[in-house]
């Protein structure tokens, strides 16, 4: 009897295979579409991966080039600004403030060397002899006072900045108020003292401070600066510190103040004195 079942099992298991086989292809069949969405986001991850790293390694070696190209392109921009620069100083000296203001002669110079960072600053400028200039006349910019010109070659000029302890200006505070030496206070690029001032005079923080006018050097009513703290100096006398206009960081132009009349006020001093 058993072995005439044996058969009969073999029949039955045979029939189960196929049965799970058809299943199983069923199965796929209906999971092809979801596999077929998973191999195409591996095969675009994997073409990603190509394409980035030849993009680098093409990038990598045109990398010379284009610093090249860049190189170039800088040059270029920095021959025009040269150009343009050059251009800009031709106008400047050759239009700007090349005229007299009442007995002042305005010559336009640019400043060639400059020494900011001592006690006994100074600047060269453009201008000498062979342009009119003279010793003693006055440098300033739109922005207030620069300096004086203390030394004169043919074709420039050697001038002494407010940033500089021998040099001091004859102040007002205010169109009509109290006059006193203006001085660099020897600290700040943009700062200044007005000293010696009598304690009976009020001064107010936010004055305007001008060129006095009692000079033959520079031309009255330049604005100089803002006065700022007062403080009293041994109980006798006040100081005032200023602001300054000017910014002795940024100096490029300047003009050359000369009084015309300089030589004649020089003259009837002479016969006062006598």
């Amino acid at each position: 009897m058993s072995g005439e079942k044996r058969p009969y099992s073999v029949i039955w298991s045979a029939a189960v295979f196929v049965i799970l086989e058809i299943a199983a292809i069923l199965m796929l069949s209906r999971t092809s579409s979801l596999q077929d969405i998973w191999i195409s986001r591996a095969s675009h991850r994997v073409h990603a991966s190509i394409w980035g790293g030849g993009e680098k390694i093409r990038n990598y070696f045109t990398l010379g080039q284009l610093n090249k190209t860049l190189a170039q392109e800088n040059f270029e921009l920095s021959s025009m600004v040269r150009e343009y620069s050059e251009r800009d100083l031709s106008y400047r000296e050759n239009h700007l403030y090349d005229s007299n203001v009442g007995n002042f002669r305005l010559v336009p110079a640019s400043i060639v060397k400059a020494s900011r960072n001592s006690q006994h600053n100074y600047i060269v400028l453009n201008k000498g002899s062979e342009d009119g200039i003279k010793p003693q006349t006055g440098i300033i910019t739109t922005n207030g006072i620069v300096g004086v010109v203390n030394a004169v070659g043919k074709r420039y000029s050697y001038g002494l900045t407010l940033m500089n302890a021998k040099v001091n200006v004859s102040a007002r505070i205010g169109k009509t108020g109290l006059v006193g030496a203006l001085e660099w206070d020897g600290r700040h690029s943009n700062g200044a003292l007005m000293k010696g001032l009598p304690l009976h005079y009020t001064v107010a923080p936010g004055d305007t401070v001008w060129t006095s006018g009692f000079s033959t050097v520079f031309p009255p009513d330049i604005p100089i600066g803002i006065t700022g703290r007062i403080r009293q100096v041994d109980g006798s006398t006040n100081e005032v510190s200023v602001e300054l206009f000017q910014d002795f960081s940024a100096l490029r132009y300047v003009i050359i103040t000369e009084n015309l009349d300089r030589g004649e006020i020089a003259e009837i001093e002479k016969e006062g004195q006598k």
